[in-house]
């Protein structure tokens, strides 16, 4: 039964967050400020990143975060005899919504402190409805999340009661396909990955070296202009990692990484927070200027430095109020067999 929380995946998810944060403070915050995008630059085709990381977006990552998602909630069942599917709707559902109820709230207390108009409608909605992106534009993928997740969990269900996943799987993201619904799909795919890992590891071929060769598929799938393609490519090229970091234990000491442990344990609330302090910009410019910074690299740098350690302290003060002290208020008053 694999019911721990492996350190690696929790290194993959925090790589993506922190990627996906990169990617939207280069284009939501620096190329406002100067016109520049520092990753359209330097990671396209003939920039000097180019050759190696090409196509490396914040989609790729975003891909990487919903397989992710899925393959964890699949490993969750594995093994069980039994699959609750009310009870996992209900703690998933606040799982995903604690820290987006709380960061709303927070800013919203900030933001009338400081004078900034405050759409209480919006802020509501985007608390309590899961996709909901009104209040804050970078969370319109937590409803693919919410979705995925029960899907797969009713697949689990569904497999106590004689159902085989392996048939079940392909016919569902098959649908999805048609549907065109891109991120549900990859959250589904996760879950597609993980019965396929792990019937290749049972199988002792997982073992082998072979599996690094999926490197250059990885290498070579994300590479392309933004397009729905592309972003069917990027699904396929994280399930090739999730799956070759599942297999090869050699991979998961290398990213065991438990020194960053406290980061690990707050980048969803990270995830969740980024972008809602950007009505501190201005005021973070003003300081890089103040401090004589004027090349194109160190002006990228320190204004990040800047709004990232906010976005980090943010971050912390949720997960601290959401993830530890509501979220386990809640569990024991709802789910109180858990």
């Amino acid at each position: 039964m694999e019911k721990e929380r492996y350190d690696y995946i929790d290194t993959l998810r925090l790589c993506s967050i922190l990627f996906i944060v990169l990617s939207h403070f280069d284009g939501e915050c620096f190329y406002y400020l100067t016109g520049i995008s520092m990753m359209q630059t330097h990671l396209a085709r003939d920039g000097k990143l180019g050759l190696l990381m090409y196509g490396w977006t914040g989609k790729y990552a975003l891909a990487l975060l919903c397989v992710i998602s899925g393959f964890l909630t699949a490993m969750k069942y594995a093994g069980k005899k039994e699959c609750d599917v009310g009870e996992f709707i209900i703690s998933r559902y606040f799982r995903l919504m604690l820290p987006v109820m709380v960061s709303g709230f927070l800013f919203g207390i900030v933001l009338k402190l400081t004078g900034e108009p405050v759409n209480v409608s919006a802020y509501l909605k985007t608390a309590l409805i899961p996709g909901w992106s009104e209040a804050n534009r970078n969370l319109w993928c937590i409803g693919s999340f919410l979705v995925g997740n029960i899907l797969i969990c009713l697949i689990c269900y569904l497999q106590r009661r004689g159902f085989r996943p392996m048939v079940l799987y392909p016919g569902l993201l098959m649908l999805l396909v048609l549907l065109g619904d891109v991120w549900l799909l990859a959250v589904v795919a996760g879950g597609f990955c993980y019965e396929a890992a792990w019937r290749l590891r049972q199988s002792g071929l997982a073992e082998n070296w072979w599996l690094l060769g999926i490197l250059p598929m990885v290498w070579l799938l994300p590479r392309g202009e933004e397009s729905t393609v592309i972003y069917y490519r990027d699904i396929a090229a994280a399930m090739l990692i999730v799956a070759a970091f599942y297999c090869l234990p050699v991979l998961q000491r290398l990213f065991a990484c438990r020194f960053l442990k406290p980061l690990k344990k707050c980048c969803y609330s990270l995830f969740v927070v980024h972008g809602m302090t950007l009505f501190l910009l201005g005021a973070a410019w003003n300081l890089v200027q103040r401090l004589g910074i004027s090349s194109g690299g160190g002006i990228f740098i320190s204004l990040f430095a800047i709004i990232f350690c906010i976005d980090l302290l943010a971050a912390y003060v949720v997960y601290y109020l959401s993830e530890v002290k509501l979220y386990r208020t809640i569990v024991k008053r709802f789910l109180p067999d858990r």
